[in-house]
C-alpha cells in the first residue's frame, strides 16, 4: 500500500495529486466547520436515547453532502453510507463510529456554547467525536471518486453506562441492523483526552481500553444499640475494614506495573445514628488491564472479604459481574495501517505508542464483536489550562488543534484501508 509521497488514485479520470496535502488542507477547511458544530452540540447536550436532535444534525449534515442516511436505528442513532466511486473498487466497506450522549452533570467550561440544559453537558468528548466524523464526511465526500470502497458512519446512541434492564445504543444499533448492506470489514472509534498534546494520535495494539467489572458487596452484622455495642456486630466496621485491606492488596499484591483501579464509589447502611448497622451495602467498579489478573479477582476479593467477616463474625453476599464491560483490544493489522496513515498526514513525531491501556470502559467492544478495528486516543491539551481538564470533569474542553488532527488521521485511515489488500 502507498504510504507517502505524491501518489496515483484512479477515478473516472485517472489524475496525480498529493493524497497528504490534499488531505490536510481539506482538513483544515472541514475543521472550521467540526467546530461550529461541536459548539452546537456541546450548548444543547441530550442524554441517553434523547439524541433527537443531536441525531438530526448528523443525518442532515450527511445528507448535504450526499451521503446515503438512515435515522433512528437503534431508537435515536444515525448510520450514514458514503458510497465510493473509484474504478478499482474492492468492494469494502469501513465503519467510523462516534457517539451521541452527554452526562448528567453540570457544564461549568465557561465558554460561550457552554450547556444550556441545567443538569447535562457534554463533559467527556462526544461532541467533539460527532463534529469531528461529520468533519471527515466533508472530506471524504470531496474524495468520493477516489474511494476504492464505501465508507458507513455509524453516530451511536446511549454509550454512556447502561441503567439495569437497558442495553447500549451499540448493541440496540446492531440489532437494528446497522452493520447490514453494506456490511464493514473493519471499524475504526476514538476518544479525546488531554493526556496526549493536540494535533497527536496515540495507538495500542491489543487492550487499548481495560473495561471495567461490576461489584456489589453487602456486609451483614447485627444491630444492636450503640450503648450496647458487644452484644452487635457493626457493619459499618467491617466495611471499613474490607476497603481499608482492599487498599492494601492493591499496593501489595499486584505487581507494581500493573494498571488498577479498585473502588467502591458508594457505600450505604445503617438505619439510626445510636444503632450499629446490621447491613452495608458496597458499590464499585473494578479495572485491571491484565487479564490474567482479571480472572483472579473475584477470588481474591473473596479470600478478602470472607477473612475479614469471618473476623468479626459478620456474613456478605458478594455480586461480582466479570467483564461487565469487556476490554477494548484493537487488532494489529489495522493498528499499523492507521499508524501509517496518520503518519502521512500528522508527522511521525505526532503518532504516539500508547504504552498502557487506559482503566476506562466504552461500548466500542460491541462492534469489535463483529469485525476487526482500532480505537485511539485523540490528543486535546495545549498550553491552555483550560484543555487540560480530566474526561468528566465539569470544566473539561479540548485544543482547537484537537479538530484538524482527528479529522486528518481518520480521513486517511479510511482512504488507505479501503486501497488495502
Amino acid at each position: 500500500m502507498p504510504l507517502c509521497g505524491t501518489v496515483i488514485l484512479s477515478g473516472p479520470m485517472t489524475s496525480t495529486i498529493d493524497l497528504a496535502s490534499t488531505i490536510k488542507s481539506a482538513s483544515q477547511k472541514a475543521a472550521a466547520r467540526a467546530r461550529q458544530l461541536r459548539e452546537e452540540i456541546h450548548a444543547n447536550p441530550e442524554l441517553r436515547f434523547q439524541e433527537h436532535a443531536t441525531g438530526e444534525l448528523c443525518a442532515t449534515e450527511l445528507e448535504s453532502l450526499g451521503i446515503e442516511v438512515r435515522r433512528n436505528v437503534g431508537r435515536t442513532g444515525v448510520v450514514g453510507v458514503l458510497r465510493g466511486t473509484g474504478h478499482s473498487r474492492t468492494g469494502r466497506c469501513v465503519a467510523l463510529r462516534a457517539e451521541m450522549d452527554a452526562l448528567a452533570m453540570d457544564d461549568q467550561c465557561g465558554r460561550p456554547f457552554a450547556s444550556r440544559n441545567p443538569g447535562v453537558a457534554h463533559l467527556c468528548g462526544h461532541d467533539v467525536h460527532v463534529s469531528c466524523h461529520l468533519g471527515v464526511a466533508h472530506v471524504l465526500a470531496g474524495l468520493r471518486k477516489h474511494l476504492q470502497g464505501d465508507v458507513k458512519f455509524l453516530f451511536e446512541p446511549a454509550e454512556e453506562n447502561a441503567p439495569p434492564g437497558d442495553i447500549s445504543g451499540s448493541e440496540a444499533m446492531i440489532n437494528d441492523g446497522a452493520l447490514d448492506a453494506p456490511k464493514p470489514s473493519a471499524i475504526f472509534g476514538g476518544h479525546v483526552y488531554p493526556d496526549w498534546p493536540a494535533g497527536s494520535i496515540a495507538l495500542r495494539t491489543g487492550s487499548s481500553f481495560a473495561g471495567n467489572d461490576r461489584v456489589k458487596l453487602t456486609v451483614i452484622g447485627r444491630e444492636s444499640h450503640s450503648a450496647v455495642a458487644s452484644t452487635g456486630i457493626d457493619a459499618i466496621v467491617v466495611a471499613a475494614h474490607i476497603i481499608t485491606a482492599l487498599q492494601s492488596f492493591a499496593s501489595r499484591e499486584l505487581p507494581s506495573e500493573e494498571s488498577a483501579s479498585l473502588h467502591f464509589g458508594t457505600i450505604e447502611g445503617g438505619r439510626v445514628s445510636n444503632l450499629l448497622a446490621e447491613r452495608v451495602e458496597l458499590n464499585g467498579t473494578f479495572r485491571v488491564s491484565d487479564e490474567k489478573l482479571r480472572d483472579e479477582l473475584p477470588a481474591r476479593l473473596e479470600r478478602i472479604v470472607k477473612g475479614v467477616c469471618d473476623a468479626f463474625g459478620a456474613t456478605y453476599e458478594l455480586d461480582y459481574a466479570l467483564r461487565s464491560l469487556p476490554a477494548i483490544v484493537s487488532t494489529r493489522r489495522e493498528v499499523d495501517l492507521m499508524r501509517a496513515a496518520a503518519t502521512e498526514v500528522l508527522g511521525a513525531d505526532q503518532v504516539i505508542p500508547m504504552r498502557h491501556p487506559r482503566l476506562a470502559a466504552d461500548t466500542f467492544h460491541h462492534w469489535l464483536k463483529h469485525m476487526p478495528g482500532v480505537f485511539y486516543m485523540v490528543g486535546t491539551a495545549n498550553a491552555d489550562p483550560a484543555t487540560r481538564w480530566p474526561s468528566h470533569h465539569q470544566r473539561f474542553d479540548v485544543a482547537p488543534e484537537t479538530f484538524p488532527a482527528f479529522i486528518a488521521a481518520v480521513s486517511m485511515t479510511a482512504i488507505r484501508y479501503l486501497e488495502s489488500k
